[in-house]
C-alpha cells in the first residue's frame, strides 16, 4: 500500500498502490459481487490469538531482511537545502519524491497473526522535513486503525522505530516522537511502529538470550575435567606423534593443531585449552563451539561428549580409545561466535568468517561460512 501524504500547498489527495501483492485498502471502490479479500479486514472475523504460529518461512524473512538494505541518503540532504532535482517522464525538473515505508508486525516479524500486519509507502512532502516523527506515526496509525477497527493501537501507546546495527532481526532503535523527520530517516527506510507491549516483549527475549549465554557457559564448567593449571601442562605436537596415543585434531580459524588427549576427556576440556592457550580475552568461553562434520554438514557438539564417544561418532562402534595399540585423531572443527555489537551477546548462530576452516579452506569459489554451512 503507498499513500502520498498531503503537502501544505496543493490539493490533499491519497493515493493506494493496487499493483500484485501490495495491500488493499477498503476505501478502493470494486466491483458489484466481489467479496472483499479475507486478509484481516474489520469485515473478517477477528483473529484467533491460540492458531497463531510464531515465525516466518525463510523466504519470508530473506525478503523482509532485503528491504532493510534498500535505505538511502537522509530524508534531510534530498528534501531539505540544495535538494536535487530529477527529471520527470516529460522532461521536466521535478523534487526527487521520498518514500519511507512504515509497518506495524509486532516486536519481531511472526510475532503476530499476519492478518493484523500492514507495510504502507508513504510519500514525504517537501515541508515534512522538518516535522516531528509523531506526524509520520499518526499519518500510518489512521490507515491502519481504519482497517482494523478491531485491532487499534493507540497513538500515544506506542512509538516509531527503526533498525539498528545489532545482529538480533528483532532488535530496533526507538525514535522519540520529538525527532525531526528528516533528522531520524533515510529516504526507502522500514520505519516501525512498536507498543509498549512490543517493547516489553523485546526486552524480554534479550534478557532470554543473555540467560541462555550464560547457561551455556556454566554447562562448560560443569562439564570440564580439567582446570586451568592443567591445561598449562597441555601442549600441541607438530613432530614425533606417537600412534599409540589419542589425539584430537584441532581444526578452526584457518589453523590446524594435533592436541594429545585422554579417552574421558570432554568436548568442555577442548574449550578450556582454546580458552586460556588462545587468550581468556580472545577467546572467551561463552564464544567458543566445538563441532564434528557429518554428511558434508557442521554439527556443534555438547559439552559432555567425550573423546571415546566421538571417535565411535566419527568412525564407528568398533574405534576406540581405551585399548592398546595404534589409535586414531579424533577431527574436532571449532569456531568463534560473533558478538551483538549492541547487547554484547555472543550469537550462536553466527560465527567469524575463519570459524571451522582449517589453512587450506581458502577457495575463492565457495564463500560459505561454517556458520553458514551449519
Amino acid at each position: 500500500m503507498d499513500v502520498v501524504l498531503p503537502d501544505p500547498a496543493a490539493p490533499a489527495t491519497c493515493v493506494f498502490d493496487e499493483s500484485p501483492g501490495a495491500a488493499t485498502s477498503s476505501a478502493v471502490a470494486r466491483p458489484f459481487g466481489v467479496p472483499d479479500p479475507r486478509d484481516g479486514s474489520p469485515q473478517d472475523p477477528a483473529p484467533d490469538p491460540s492458531q497463531h504460529k510464531e515465525g516466518l518461512p525463510a523466504e519470508e524473512m530473506a525478503r523482509r531482511q532485503a528491504r532493510l538494505k534498500k535505505k538511502g541518503a537522509p530524508i534531510r540532504s534530498v528534501l531539505g537545502t540544495g535538494a536535487k532535482y530529477v527529471i520527470n517522464d516529460v522532461g521536466d525538473y521535478t523534487r526527487k519524491k521520498v518514500k519511507v515505508f512504515v509497518q506495524y508486525e509486532g516486536f519481531q516479524p511472526g510475532a503476530i497473526d499476519r492478518r493484523l500486519e500492514l507495510r504502507v509507502g508513504i510519500t514525504l512532502p517537501d515541508a515534512w522535513v522538518d516535522a516531528p516523527a509523531y506526524k509520520l506515526k499518526r499519518a500510518f496509525l489512521k490507515t491502519y486503525n481504519q482497517r482494523f477497527k478491531k485491532s487499534p493501537i493507540d497513538p500515544d501507546a506506542c512509538l516509531l522505530a527503526k533498525a539498528d546495527g545489532s545482529y538480533l532481526s528483532f532488535s530496533k532503535d526507538i525514535v522519540g516522537d520529538d525527532r525531526l523527520v528528516g533528522d531520524a530517516f533515510c529516504e526507502n527506510e522500514e520505519v516501525f511502529v512498536v507498543t509498549e507491549k512490543d517493547v516489553e516483549a523485546l526486552d524480554a527475549e534479550v534478557a532470554n538470550l543473555k540467560k541462555i549465554i550464560e547457561d551455556y557457559e556454566q554447562e562448560a564448567h560443569k562439564n570440564a575435567t580439567i582446570d586451568a593449571l592443567k591445561v598449562v601442562d597441555m601442549t600441541t605436537v607438530s613432530r614425533e606423534i606417537d600412534p599409540t596415543k589419542p589425539h584430537c585434531l584441532l581444526i578452526g580459524m584457518k589453523q590446524t593443531y594435533m592436541l594429545p588427549v585422554e579417552p574421558t576427556m570432554t568436548v568442555a576440556d577442548i574449550k578450556y585449552f582454546i580458552h586460556y592457550k588462545g587468550g581468556t580475552d580472545a577467546f572467551p568461553l561463552g564464544s567458543l563451539d566445538v563441532a564434528v562434520v557429518e554428511n558434508f554438514e557442521i554439527n556443534v557438539l555438547g559439552d559432555e561428549d567425550t573423546m571415546e564417544t566421538l571417535a565411535k561418532r566419527v568412525y564407528g562402534e568398533a574405534c576406540t580409545l581405551r585399548e592398546d595399540g595404534r589409535k586414531v585423531a579424533v577431527p574436532l572443527y571449532w569456531g568463534k561466535r560473533l558478538q551483538d555489537p549492541k547487547y554484547f551477546i555472543w550469537i550462536p548462530t553466527l560465527h567469524e568468517p575463519g570459524a571451522f576452516r582449517g589453512p587450506g579452506d581458502d577457495n575463492p569459489a565457495e564463500q560459505k561460512s561454517g556458520a553458514e554451512m551449519a
